[in-house]
């Protein structure tokens, strides 16, 4: 099998389980608390733990293979600090969004509009909360999303340097990532959905374009899902990278040569 098409498939089917579980959670938790849809804090926790759990199984078991990303904004931003290469980022970030996209599509065939109608619900897409946001116009709310959801992927993508990337760090597989994200989302849940994640948002938000008088409001805050995570991950990467690493360190995990090695970080746990 191809390389590239290998690693491609594992991020696949990791980003599909990710998606899946974690938009589901949001439709069967709405649908248990009945029509009202209000999100009490039982869905709360709910949602929090089943995305926690899926993410820290789904990064366990992808990282062997294709080095765990699940994640467009981290996989770019790896690219960007040359952690990894340019046709292979192309590749996983590709498979990434496909994998959301049918995750998506189960998630819409499995539940009927009644429900996908529900107030929170929407195919199980994040969108922002503008009644938790205290006045304004709709742009300064979605100005308030943006850093909502650029600080929650700066911690992720922190964790995830400080746990998976990093070679001086105790490999714990997904574990600490899942548990960051946990406690990410019963925080940002609320406001803007906690994507973290483009794909996370793509793959359920473009079904929502399906669902009967929906159509209009399914990307109206598209760039809170796009700008966030992106320029998280990225001032993440950075911080991590020029005032963490040792520069011993930084020299033996960038360059286009060792690539294959960063994206893969458990090679260096067995050596």
């Amino acid at each position: 099998m191809d390389k590239h098409l290998r690693p491609a498939l594992v991020e696949l089917i990791g980003t599909f389980a990710l998606v899946f579980i974690s938009a589901g959670i949001v439709c069967t938790t709405n649908l248990v608390a009945g029509s009202d849809g209000a999100l009490a804090q039982s869905n709360l926790v709910a949602i929090a733990l089943a995305e926690g759990l899926i993410y820290a199984a789904a990064l366990t078991t992808t990282l062997p293979a294709s080095g765990g990303f699940l994640n467009p904004a981290v996989a770019l931003m790896l690219w960007v600090f040359r952690r990894l290469e340019g046709q292979r980022a192309i590749w996983l970030i590709g498979a990434q969004f496909v994998g959301a996209i049918l995750a998506g599509l189960c998630v819409r065939l499995i539940f009927s509009d009644e429900v996908l109608r529900l107030p929170g619900v929407r195919c199980g897409a994040p969108h922002l909360n503008v009644a938790a946001f205290l006045g304004g116009s709709f742009f300064k709310t979605v100005l308030s999303g943006i850093a909502i959801e650029l600080a929650l992927t700066f911690l992720l993508t922190f964790a995830i340097f400080g746990t998976v990337l990093d070679p001086r760090a105790a490999r714990m597989g997904g574990l600490g990532v899942g548990l960051t994200l946990t406690a990410l989302v019963l925080f940002g849940q609320p406001l803007t959905g906690a994507a973290m994640n483009p794909a996370r948002w793509l793959g359920p938000v473009i079904w929502e374009l399906s669902i009967p008088g929906m159509q209009g409001e399914a990307f109206r805050d598209h760039m809170v899902y796009w700008i966030g995570p992106l320029f998280g991950a990225l001032l993440a990467g950075a911080v991590y990278e020029f005032l963490i690493l040792p520069a011993s360190v930084q020299a033996e995990t960038t360059g286009e040569p060792k690539h294959e090695k960063m994206s893969e970080p458990h090679a260096k746990a067995k050596k």
